[in-house]
């Protein structure tokens, strides 16, 4: 309905079909406000990647179709506070700056690390947040990533969540009653060992955060996984910092230190990596870096030796009861399982 609408107004006002269709595939609808006082509505272009983000995604009509004829420059929004470090001392002079002490304190502070950062383009660039050669920085959960030229939301995220057809023998305890109230732990282990969801990977722990900023993942001839340690010189790796305003992603709510669903078998690696998972959708699907408090850039010369190593991020079998039930099922199940990634050194 709100694309139909889009597609209908900008035909009103002469937009080519051609150009209509580019603004379609880039992500764009109609959204319609309200004034509750005076009663007064009105309607506004809206874009699916930053949801309900106001400054992201509510555009003047008028404004729009001048934009996309190049006619019409829309102020972008401040760039992200960005840093660039060399050493663990200076990621904590900057996480011992007052105001993010507080967020800390209120468990608000999260944070991801990446080897490098991506960015996207959309035929119809989003007009406050594209840069110069109108390229978005990108930190999608991973069902909406693409890996195409022009991002295109004609391509329908396809969310696999295979361990669910098997749960009977990931908890095999005949007492706990597997229904809907344990969807978010199903979510939890399958972003974690199986396939990729509509959950963001955070932490609450900057360590973790560096280990994935500073380990580039790989796998040998043999298709085992591992992870390699970055050398001194190499270094492209990003740290985010995120302070989730709208909704709340907080500490206390989010941090995964127990399931109520896996019991016999616990996920380990999820406990070790101090993880949170907060659920994005589709029309929301790049708002996270709306909540972005910083950006950390890793010199390429940043040294660490960081406290958690792959051994202990990735722990065997032996440590981690529900991985090894995971291989033990990918054997029986290969087809199902295809994309279970066994670790070197896992199978203790």
């Amino acid at each position: 309905m709100f694309v139909e609408r889009l597609v209908e107004i900008l035909k009103s006002k002469g937009v080519s079909g051609g150009k209509i269709d580019d603004v379609v595939d880039s992500g764009y609808i109609i959204r319609g406000f309200a004034d509750p006082f005076s009663g007064r509505t009105w309607e506004s272009v809206s874009d699916q990647m930053y949801g309900s983000k106001q400054f992201s995604s509510v555009f003047d009509i008028d404004d729009f179709i001048r934009y996309i004829h190049g006619e019409n420059n829309f102020m972008r929004l401040p760039n992200f506070r960005e840093y660039t470090v060399r050493n663990f001392e200076e990621i904590h002079a900057i996480l011992s700056e007052e105001q993010r002490q507080q967020y800390i304190k209120e468990g608000r502070l999260s944070f991801r690390g990446q080897t490098q950062q991506h960015y996207f383009k959309r035929k119809v660039p989003n007009p406050v947040r594209s840069n110069d050669d109108g390229m978005e920085l990108s930190i999608f959960p991973g069902i909406f990533r693409q890996k195409t030229d022009f991002y295109s939301f004609s391509v329908i995220p396809n969310e696999t969540l295979t361990l669910r057809h098997l749960l009977h023998k990931l908890e095999p305890n005949p007492e706990v009653y597997i229904d809907s109230s344990y969807s978010y732990d199903v979510m939890k282990v399958e972003q974690h060992y199986a396939t990729q969801t509509a959950g963001l990977d955070i932490s609450f722990d900057i360590e973790t955060a560096i280990f994935f900023a500073t380990y580039k993942f790989k796998h040998d001839a043999n298709n085992i996984a591992y992870y390699e340690k970055i050398r001194p010189g190499q270094h492209i790796g990003v740290i985010y910092g995120f302070c989730f305003r709208d909704p709340f992603v907080k500490r206390t709510e989010f941090l995964i230190k127990d399931f109520d669903l896996f019991k016999t078998y616990r996920p380990e690696r999820i406990i070790r990596q101090d993880c949170g998972l907060p659920i994005f959708r589709e029309y929301d699907r790049n708002i996270a870096i709306t909540d972005l408090d910083f950006i950390i850039n890793l010199h390429r010369d940043f040294d660490y030796q960081g406290n958690k190593t792959p051994e202990y991020m990735f722990p065997n079998t032996e440590e981690d009861k529900f991985y090894g039930k995971v291989l033990e099922l990918k054997d029986q199940y290969p087809d199902l399982l295809k994309d279970i990634v066994e670790y070197k050194g896992s199978r203790a």
